[in-house]
């Protein structure tokens, strides 16, 4: 595939369009060859494997996701980018094109595109794989990764930039200040490790933070991860609901959490009941979610 174009060029096509970057949006470029490349190596697609990118941007990405992936799935929201990208990449032929906001499903959901894909890679059977690759804006970051964990089929990997801050907070262990409903969440079906830094000099326009890369890797012998995405909708509403009062004890709290899921909350010792959910990792959390009964009203 030849190189691409200078940004500058992008640039003036940009403005050819009435093109703004938007803030709201986080229409933030990577520039950097090196790190799209690293990306995309880190993902590491084969030609079995569907990727899953959101927020195509001008598809510098797409276009390293593409020579490695048998099929990349491109989601992008602003129709001025996604023209350009299509432009950009028209001799590639392994690219299903998006025009949608990737929280557009029913109630703020994925948009169904996403869990198609992971569906029908979960229906191909072994040597398939689906992943997740997104350079996502700090104020979707929560809501979509809190998304992905309640897809039908679990991506088997995911490689995000994000956030400094926000890779903190979802790679925080039990005991760290950072550590709170989402962390639990995410790791309760993933491995969460942030990787690398990524300074805003990289960024154009610069954003006034530091972003990171963040990896997650599907924890296939966790308990949520064969669970149906029913049952980890209900535990993303039951952890989010203890985290909402996270200093206080079990005994006060858990009664909420549980109806608000849909379930009764277990007689428990004593010794439990004073326990906090800020003390408590994913696992520890999923077991107490699986001995509140199903709500028979």
């Amino acid at each position: 595939m030849a190189e691409r174009d200078p940004f500058s060029t992008f640039r003036v096509r940009m403005d050819a369009l009435g093109f703004q970057p938007s803030s709201v949006l986080g229409q933030n470029f990577l520039l950097d060859p090196s790190l799209h490349q690293w990306i995309a190596a880190r993902a590491a697609p084969t030609a079995a494997d569907t990727v899953v990118e959101i927020g195509v941007g001008l598809g510098f990405l797409t276009r390293e996701l593409a020579a490695r992936a048998g099929r990349v799935v491109a989601v992008e929201i602003d129709g001025r980018l996604l023209q350009l990208a299509q432009e950009e990449l028209a001799a590639v032929t392994n690219v299903q094109w998006v025009h949608a906001d990737a929280l557009s499903g029913p109630g703020r959901s994925l948009h169904p595109a996403i869990g198609e894909a992971a569906l029908a890679v979960a229906a191909a059977g072994a040597g398939a794989r689906c992943l997740v690759v997104a350079n996502l804006p700090y104020s979707v970051s929560g809501p979509l990764l809190a998304e992905l964990v309640a897809l039908p089929a679990l991506p088997a990997h995911g490689v995000l930039l994000v956030q400094k801050e926000m890779a903190q907070r979802l790679a925080a262990r039990v005991g760290e200040p950072e550590y709170g409903s989402l962390s639990a969440l995410v790791q309760s079906v993933f491995t969460v490790r942030a990787l690398r830094d990524v300074p805003p000099q990289v960024f154009r326009p610069r954003p006034k933070v530091m972003s990171a890369i963040l990896e997650l890797v599907r924890r296939d012998d966790a308990v949520l991860a064969t669970a149906t995405a029913v049952e980890r909708r209900a535990f993303a509403v039951f952890v989010r609901q203890l985290f909402q009062q996270r200093r206080k004890v079990l005994r006060t709290t858990l009664p909420v959490a549980a109806a608000a899921a849909g379930r009764v909350a277990p007689e428990l010792p004593a010794d439990v009941l004073s326990a906090r959910a800020e003390t408590m990792g994913p696992e520890p959390l999923v077991a107490l979610f699986q001995q509140c009964r199903p709500d028979g009203r």
